[in-house]
């Protein structure tokens, strides 16, 4: 069971069909959790390519791990990112459920409003977004995503540096 709470599937303002709540959620409620059976882990380099494209556009990939693609089973592949500047109203929380982090409320939440999810909760957010990272680490991946994600034998790049 990864998404904990009553929801609805409809179409969304901010991008096709989205994730909303029935029932209104309070700040901190864990709304999410990795469940090995329904959510499944994949390797990116072990994917054909059209596969990967396919499995990118519904699942998210890993910001401790962005090796891993997480392919969800369940509505939580609806959960759309908020638009740019706009704050979200979901994030990861401290807690992890079977080595991923849960997702919480940021805030209260109305009944019958889109669940928003930070940017940070998918390494593959800039190419998502058709955006380029703002900054670059040494280090490879951070929680932003500023990192090439390469995908497998094509060699194309998910989020292209200058």
């Amino acid at each position: 069971m990864g998404l904990l709470f009553l929801h609805r599937i409809g179409p969304s303002s901010v991008h096709g069909t989205g994730l909303f709540s029935a029932v209104a959620l309070e700040a901190g409620a864990i709304l999410w959790r990795f469940e090995p059976g329904l959510e499944e882990r994949c390797l990116l380099r072990d994917l054909p390519p059209g596969e990967c494209r396919r499995l990118l556009h519904y699942g998210y990939v890993n910001p401790q791990h962005p090796e891993w693609l997480v392919i969800c089973g369940d509505d939580a592949r609806y959960w759309n990112f908020p638009p740019p500047g706009e704050p979200p109203n979901t994030r990861l929380g401290s807690l992890l459920h079977a080595g991923e982090p849960v997702v919480v409320a940021a805030r209260s939440i109305a009944a019958g409003e889109e669940l928003l999810i930070e940017p940070g909760s998918d390494a593959d957010y800039h190419r998502k977004m058709g955006m380029r990272p703002h900054h670059r680490r040494r280090s490879g991946a951070n929680l932003f995503g500023h990192f090439p994600l390469v995908l497998p034998v094509t060699g194309e790049t998910a989020a292209r540096h200058p």
